[in-house]
C-alpha cells in the first residue's frame, strides 16, 4: 500500500519479465486506431531500455531522404 492506502502498482518487467511493484515508465506506444499503452520496467533494467523514436523525426528523416533522391 502507498501512503494513501492505495495498493502499490504492479506491472511486468519488458526486459526480464519479473513482476515490480517499482515500475519504472520506459515507453509510451502510441496507436491511431485506439488507445496506445505503457510500456515498464523494474528499476535495474530501466537503464538498460533504449528510449522510443520520435515518430515526427521519423517523418522528418523520410521527407529529407525523398527531397535528396528527387534532387539527384
Amino acid at each position: 500500500m502507498d501512503a494513501a492506502g492505495r495498493p502499490a502498482p504492479v506491472r511486468m518487467c519488458v526486459r526480464c519479465q519479473r513482476v515490480t511493484e517499482t515500475p519504472v515508465l520506459v515507453q509510451e506506444v502510441h496507436s491511431n486506431s485506439g488507445p496506445g499503452w505503457n510500456v515498464y520496467a523494474c528499476p535495474g533494467c530501466a537503464p538498460h531500455i533504449p528510449p522510443s523514436s520520435d515518430v515526427l523525426d521519423l517523418l522528418d528523416a523520410a521527407r529529407r531522404r525523398r527531397g535528396e533522391e528527387a534532387g539527384r
